[in-house]
């Protein structure tokens, strides 16, 4: 019994230096990043010498929300085609059935 417990200590131990040395080499990656000077003198990064605007007229940037204009049997018709689906094709745990959720026709 003692042997298991010094075991996981040793393991506990080791999985700490492990994580300790992660954190090192990773903080040690971050302190040396290039500088954007040494990326444009490696061709790493590229900025344009300009930048072209032009003028738009405005417009209505809202989307097309055509489940508004569903009629009530437009609706009815998918609930029905749903349910159908949910009770026929779509599989489902034997012990989970009974949390399947049907709408009303």
């Amino acid at each position: 019994m003692a042997c298991s417990i010094e075991y996981s200590k040793k393991n506990e131990e080791e999985e700490q230096e492990a994580k300790q040395e992660i954190k090192r080499r990773l903080s040690r990656k971050l302190s040396v990043r290039p500088t954007v000077a040494e990326l444009v003198a490696r061709r790493i990064l590229r900025f344009n010498e300009y930048v072209e605007v032009t003028n738009v007229k405005d417009y209505d940037r809202r989307a097309d929300k055509p489940w508004t204009r569903l009629t009530p049997a437009d609706k009815a018709a998918i609930r029905k085609e749903l349910n159908e689906f949910k009770s026929k094709e779509m599989e489902v745990h034997q012990e989970s059935k009974q949390f399947t959720r049907f709408h009303r026709p």
